[in-house]
């Protein structure tokens, strides 16, 4: 029996020198890890637990060492990690993606081109244009959505005079604006001479399409045409695709030296309109 009970007594001993030695290792790698990644775990390395993205540790104190804490702690980032991840997301920038690509496909729209997208929540435009190569978008709205939208009011864009090669209003962000008239006088600003516009808007009625054409007396119209949308709230789709009329700057400046023909002409729907009041008018005044 000795030899048994020495033999079970050399194993324990084994066993308990492997165990400690993994502790050790594990313990020496968990140091190497937060002393290299700066405290952190999220370089893919071994981490016992992780923390939530928007985590952050509530600390008991007051003043500048308190507060000095909490900044430490607190992850910079999104406020809404998951996203980029989201099927709406996804769903929203494969739309944009194949809308900018034929736009690409017809001559309006280049990877040079600067870009401009508003009245944008989200950016998914932007990201799609970046995706695709036109590297050099922007998005804007009243409250930032960085890296892709940065704040600014839309009756005052934060971007000089002709600025942009391209100007993107999707979803029906037009007609939802406020003021739509200081925002197309502001897209018009912003756009150089020649640069296009496209709009995409919900209404299909002749007397809605002239009207939007008014807002941008700067512009030509070059093409307009119906889509599907990729959601509920914006089944179909009316784009519409303008073109800034060259040798005009910022607010319809028009460059000196530049002879234009008496270019004024009254909207077609406004000549309805007197066509179809006259037969009422029954002697002159």
């Amino acid at each position: 029996m000795e030899p048994t009970t020495g033999k079970h007594s050399f194993l324990r001993n084994v066993m308990a020198r492997v165990l400690l030695f993994g502790v050790l290792i594990i313990i020496v790698r968990f140091a190497f890890v937060v002393t290299i990644a700066g405290e952190s775990c999220n370089i893919g390395d071994f981490c016992f637990f992780s923390l939530p993205e928007n985590f952050s540790f509530i600390i008991a104190g007051s003043g500048a060492r308190a507060s000095a804490v909490n900044r430490v702690v607190r992850p910079a980032g999104p406020t809404q990690p998951d996203l980029y991840t989201s099927k709406d997301w996804i769903k929203a920038v494969h739309f944009y993606s194949s809308v900018f690509q034929d736009l690409i496909t017809e001559g309006y729209l280049s990877p040079n081109s600067k870009s401009l997208c508003v009245e944008t929540p989200n950016g998914q435009d932007v990201y799609a244009l970046k995706e695709i190569g036109v590297s050099d978008s922007v998005g804007i709205f009243k409250k930032a959505f960085k890296p892709l939208v940065i704040s600014s009011k839309t009756n005052r864009i934060a971007f000089d005079d002709d600025t942009f090669d391209f100007v993107f209003s999707g979803q029906g962000g037009l007609d939802k604006a406020s003021r739509p008239l200081d925002l197309a006088s502001e897209i018009s600003r912003t756009l150089k001479p020649e640069g296009f516009v496209v709009v995409h808007v919900r209404a299909k009625d002749t007397y809605s399409f002239n009207s939007f054409l008014d807002l941008f007396n700067s512009c030509k119209l070059i093409k307009s045409h119906n889509i599907d949308g990729y959601d509920s709230s914006m089944p179909y789709i009316r784009e519409i695709i303008l073109q800034k009329h060259s040798g005009i700057f910022g607010r319809g400046v028009k460059e000196p030296g530049v002879n234009s023909v008496n270019k004024c002409s009254v909207p077609e729907h406004k000549r309805d309109l007197v066509r179809n009041a006259e037969p009422l008018i029954k002697e002159e005044p």
